[in-house]
């Protein structure tokens, strides 16, 4: 029994001698710095950038030349070689043009920002997943320990004859159970590490990441009327609804300059060969008639697409105020809950698993009596660790309500 145990001992330093400790910022700086998914993001600027440029050009002009002949060519009567020259005017859409492009860059930014928002607040708890996972892991190996030890010294008493055949194999089984628990925690632990690896834009060697911290936060809520301000000022989905009604605005006043009429002007010059005293110039101007526009359904579409941006902003804000309450609510919850414990109990617990242990060693009590109470330590205790990590996961959604940037911030 010692040798199985020295060798699982063994083989869980293994496991963490190749381990890289990562603080929360160094996380966070190769997150913003590497993943693939905000890069490609990010790109969405530059694509608006190019609209931009590209808004500010002017229609090009056209150019057409022409060769007739109506007689014998090879007398070359009637050869003629026209040139002509046009450009088409467009009052103010070039102008509303380069409105709407920098509207859509408003938006993209305002896009890149709210996308930021979650994704600061989705790659923070997945590190906190991972500190949870490490004290889950941490409890377990103790757990085993304790078991081990138990198993370990029944097998002599078995055979000295100090207990009875079922609570040595009671031991053994707990103790096999223990090691199960142990080796699933180990893995949850290398998961949750390699979802760290996949943030930060690289899966080598990322199961050996160990994060550092504690999930214990000191913050304490302020006044919801105070995170509900903030919130109308930070929050970046308000701040795409009201680029949304900017942008619909901006395509208005596009579609309304594609109304108006063109004004087409060409010069031209016609060159008789067999003549050239017969050559003439020519001028003229053209404008279309847009008997389209006499069609009211666009505009209307335009005037209603506009309306509805409006009731979004209103839409967006009442969510905005919505969901700051829940957060806020969710908070104030988890750190109640997680004042339930205290470090005086969680040691009271463990002092009274010592003492029943004593106990089954001395005889006084069955194996199964022990098993029950250190099975309540146990079950205490990964409560606690879900109350410290509510609590930490309560405080990143508040932040994510607000729209500060992402900060647990540990004692």
């Amino acid at each position: 029994m010692k040798k199985s145990l020295l060798l699982l001992t063994l083989i869980l330093a293994g496991t963490t001698a190749g381990a890289q400790d990562i603080s929360y910022g160094e996380y966070m700086e190769r997150v913003l710095e590497n993943n693939i998914a905000l890069t490609a993001k990010r790109m969405d600027i530059e694509i608006a950038d190019a609209g931009v440029t590209g808004s500010k050009v002017y229609n090009d002009p056209n150019i057409g030349l022409t060769y007739s002949n109506n007689e014998l060519w090879n007398n070359g009567i009637g050869q003629t070689i026209e040139l002509e020259l046009g450009k088409s005017f467009t009052f103010g859409v070039r102008r509303s043009r380069m409105d709407l492009a920098d509207s859509e860059r408003k938006q993209a930014v305002a896009l890149l920002e709210e996308y930021m928002r979650h994704f600061r607040a989705d790659a923070t708890i997945t590190y906190l997943e991972h500190l949870r996972a490490a004290m889950l892991l941490d409890e377990a190996i103790q757990i085993h320990n304790d078991l081990s030890e138990v198993a370990t010294n029944d097998s002599l008493r078995y055979v000295r004859g100090d207990i009875a055949q079922s609570d040595w194999l009671e031991s053994r089984m707990a103790q096999g159970v223990a090691r199960n628990a142990m080796l699933e925690a180990e893995a949850n632990l290398n998961n949750t590490a390699i979802k760290m690896g996949y943030y930060m834009g690289s899966l080598e060697n990322a199961a050996e990441l160990r994060g550092s911290g504690t999930l214990e936060i000191s913050e304490q809520a302020a006044s919801l009327e105070h995170y509900t301000g903030q919130a109308i000022e930070h929050r970046a989905d308000l701040a795409v609804a009201l680029s949304k009604a900017d942008l619909a605005t901006a395509k208005q006043k596009f579609n309304n300059a594609l109304r108006r009429p063109e004004l087409d002007v060409k010069l031209g010059a016609s060159y008789n060969i067999a003549a050239p005293d017969f050559t003439t110039v020519k001028a003229g101007i053209s404008v279309p008639l847009k008997f389209s526009n006499l069609n009211k359904g666009a505009r209307l579409q335009d005037e209603i697409l506009v309306k509805q941006a409006n009731l979004e902003i209103e839409e967006a804000r009442l969510l905005v105020e919505a969901e700051v309450m829940q957060a806020y609510n969710n908070f104030r919850y988890a750190t109640k809950q997680s004042e339930t414990f205290s470090a005086a109990m969680l040691g009271d617990m463990r002092q009274v698993v010592e003492s029943k242990r004593k106990a089954y060693e001395m005889g006084e009590i069955a194996f199964h009596d022990y098993l029950i109470v250190q099975r309540n330590e146990s079950e205490m205790r990964g409560e606690y660790i879900d109350a410290l990590f509510s609590k930490a996961v309560a405080w990143v959604e508040m932040q994510r309500a607000v729209g500060f940037s992402m900060e647990y911030g540990t004692k």
